[in-house]
């Protein structure tokens, strides 16, 4: 156990720390007491981004007069462009969730935030965290249909008005969607209820099938807390498991809907709704045309590709014909060493062989082989016995007489 961990007989902390084990002493507690993530309430102050990073500096609701309280929450830049931009503007109340973290280098405390939304009243805020628990309890929006390559029929569900003229604007580019309009009101407690029997009601009007289901509003003042609702937010979810994508567009919002968590896809307002339609129209247009310029550029690939191995197929003949003809040069040469070295092992062989006959031949005409009895080497004495063996015959014979060579000065006889 450290200096830092041990603690007084009275439960405190030690007496003495240095500056590090404090702040070390401090971050471990602090992590304990926060072993999971954690939600606060802040009014923005600032925000920039810097290294990868967006830091957002939150003050207290209601500000303390003398030293008012400063806490940066570090985000990932992609977790918070999922809210509306009003969310990161000065004075903006938002909600954050986050973990905590303890920089002991400069004794800071900061929050790593995982979610960020700009929240309503405080009337509402029960609500919404429960809808905001519910979406993650519940995997709400986790299936996300594609869209079609081509949007042909359309579930429009939003108020008379403006909201429908703002759409129908932008949509008059590119090969419109046909729009099946059923009102909806810009707010209302009821909204998931109204969503699900007007979609049921087109269904069996026989105005089904649809390509996708547009849930929208227009610029109306009234409050948004319908569109946190989680009736509302189970509606989208359920329509989207059946693989009826779902695109939202809550025009005027105060804070971040937390339907936008839910919908597959989702814009600010309804005019960018109308021309984000009109380009996906327009781009499967484009891919349509180009599909029909496919079969020329396939001929003219083609006729490429086959230049090509026409003239790799002349440079591989040449370099064959080249390679075959080297080695032909080389075997002949092989060939040429390996029988000269054939002739003269043959000759040098047959001189061997003959040399061996010769020997063999004075073997057998006249060479001896002499040992004394019973193969033991000769005793050349007076009287000794020698065994003599040729190719005929084997002789025992006694010395009568030896002469000597090498310093004899007498002859000895038998």
């Amino acid at each position: 156990m450290s200096d830092a961990d041990a603690a007084a007989p009275d439960g405190s902390a030690p007496a003495a720390l240095g500056p590090t084990e404090f702040l070390e002493l401090a971050e471990r507690r602090l992590v304990a007491a926060f072993d999971g993530p954690v939600t606060l309430v802040g009014v923005v102050i600032e925000h920039r981004e810097s290294k990868g990073f967006l830091t957002v500096t939150l003050g207290d609701l209601t500000p303390k007069p003398r030293f008012p309280t400063r806490l940066a929450v570090s985000f990932d830049p992609r977790t918070a462009r999922r809210v509306l931009p009003e969310a990161l503007e000065p004075q903006t109340q938002v909600q954050v969730e986050g973990t905590v973290d303890v920089w002991i280098n400069r004794a800071q405390i900061q929050l790593r935030g995982s979610g960020i939304a700009r929240v309503g009243s405080a009337g509402t805020q029960a609500a919404y965290d429960a809808a905001l628990r519910t979406i993650g309890e519940e995997r709400l929006g986790e299936v996300r249909p594609p869209l079609p390559l081509f949007l042909r029929r359309l579930l429009l569900l939003a108020p008379v008005g403006t909201t429908l003229g703002d759409l129908t604007r932008d949509l008059g580019g590119w090969q419109p969607p046909t729009i099946v309009h059923r009102p909806l009101p810009g707010d209302s407690p009821d909204l998931g209820r109204l969503v699900a029997g007007a979609v049921t009601a087109a269904r069996e009007d026989g105005e089904a099938p649809f390509d996708l289901v547009a849930i929208m509003r227009g610029g109306a003042i009234e409050p948004i807390s319908g569109w946190d609702d989680v009736d509302l937010l189970r509606t989208v979810d359920t329509l989207q498991r059946d693989g009826l994508p779902v695109l939202v567009a809550v025009g005027h919002a105060d804070h971040t809907p937390l339907v936008y968590r839910v919908a597959a896809y989702g814009v600010r307002h309804t005019a960018e709704a109308g021309r984000w339609l009109a380009d996906h129209n327009l781009g499967a247009a484009q891919r349509i045309r180009a599909l029909d310029t496919l079969p020329g550029l396939l001929r003219t690939r083609v006729a490429g590709e086959v230049e090509r191995i026409g003239r790799v197929r002349g440079t591989l003949d040449a370099a064959v014909r080249t390679h075959l003809a080297r080695r032909a040069d080389t075997l002949a040469r092989t060939a040429t060493a390996l029988t000269a070295t054939v002739r003269g092992r043959v000759a040098e062989l047959r001189r061997r062989v003959d040399a061996a006959a010769g020997t063999l031949d004075a073997f057998t005409r006249g060479v001896a082989l002499i040992t004394g009895p019973g193969g033991a080497a000769p005793v050349l004495e007076r009287g000794a016995t020698l065994v003599v063996e040729t190719a005929d015959a084997t002789i025992t014979t006694t010395i009568d007489d030896v002469v000597r060579h090498a310093g004899a000065t007498d002859k000895e006889h038998a």
